[in-house]
């Protein structure tokens, strides 16, 4: 009888430090929040086409977002801040209201994603490249990777079916607040300039 118990505790322990050597342990998990304002390069797989994309998140509420590919929309360039989204291409220029941002477009969403990702705390899993959160932030479903810096490699949105992949990735500091061109045309003051004709009649009279 103890030859068997032997046997079995011998199993046991022989089993748990297979368990061990193999790697298959629960691994590590950690907490991180992203970067909160940065500049990258990114590919965004959505809606069976790839858009390459130069974005900016100069502070909460403030994008830059400029598409380079494919060719029917290079060049196309969003400046969100706040309230006001101004949309320039090829000199041409047009504002609107941010909320009436269309919800299914590319931008929208990537640029959604991030403000909802911004201010959380990620329960991260450590790999042995990179790191990886996932989880469901005010409705979204997300999956991201993270190298070990906590530097984003790739934002996968489950219910839009949207997959970002960075290329590169710089931390920024915040900037401080702008002042849209909306604003400017209404604070600034008219400068008004009296014509020739205009001065030859007061020194006239």
């Amino acid at each position: 009888m103890k030859k068997i118990s032997f046997v079995i505790r011998t199993a046991l322990v022989l089993s748990l430090a297979a368990v061990v050597l193999c790697g298959c342990s629960p691994k590590a998990s950690d907490e991180r929040t992203l970067p909160k304002c940065f500049s990258c390069t990114a590919a965004i797989d959505f809606d069976d086409t790839t858009y390459e994309t130069a974005m900016s998140r100069y502070a909460d509420g403030w994008w830059e977002v400029e598409l380079t590919a494919p060719e029917a929309v290079k060049g196309l360039v969003f400046t969100i801040n706040g309230d006001d989204t101004e949309i320039s291409f090829k000199g041409l220029h047009f504002m609107f209201d941010t909320s009436k941002f269309p919800v299914g477009s590319v931008v929208s969403i990537a640029v959604k994603s991030f403000d909802r990702l911004a201010p959380l705390t990620l329960d991260v899993v450590e790999g042995e490249s990179n790191n990886f959160a996932s989880g469901n932030a005010d409705g979204m479903t997300y999956s991201i990777t993270l190298d070990k810096n906590g530097i984003p490699l790739s934002l996968d949105l489950g219910d839009s079916g949207m997959k970002i992949t960075f290329t590169s990735f710089e931390i920024i500091e915040e900037q401080p607040e702008q002042t849209t061109a909306a604003e400017e045309s209404v604070t600034a003051a008219p400068q008004t300039t009296a014509s020739p004709e205009t001065t030859q009649l007061s020194n006239a009279s």
